[in-house]
């Protein structure tokens, strides 16, 4: 191998390189899918983004947004539902209850087959 990498140096080089991020990437994917997969229908805390929420109990955002008259973000950067509290002026628990119902009817519509899983 030692002597391949010393005849050619670019193509080993680019060997390594596709090696190192094909490893990056698989480790991303594992971690991921080892977090989500013990972090299933976590209960709506106040520090959680719609997006979390969304993730969280395989849902989309988007549509929890719409439906809970949630602002969207516009530039890439969720709100957390105590920011959405402070923004309104309510107490984040108010928020939270209405995340959660939303959710709930969601999470019903989709076992009667209402809705499509994402």
């Amino acid at each position: 191998m030692i002597a391949v990498a010393r005849r050619h140096p670019v193509l080993a080089g680019a060997f390594v390189l596709a090696l190192v991020l094909s490893l990056l990437f698989a480790g991303r994917i594992v971690v991921r899918t080892v977090y989500w997969s013990q972090h299933r229908q976590e209960p709506v805390a106040g520090w959680m983004t719609i997006g979390y929420v969304g993730r969280s109990w395989s849902l989309p955002p988007r549509e929890i947004d719409a439906r809970a008259g949630l602002p969207t973000p516009e530039d890439g950067r969720p709100f957390t539902l105590e920011q959405i509290a402070r923004d309104r002026g309510v107490p984040v628990a108010e928020i939270i209850a209405l995340v959660e119902a939303v959710v709930a009817e969601m999470n019903a519509e989709r076992e009667a087959g209402k809705a499509p899983k994402p």
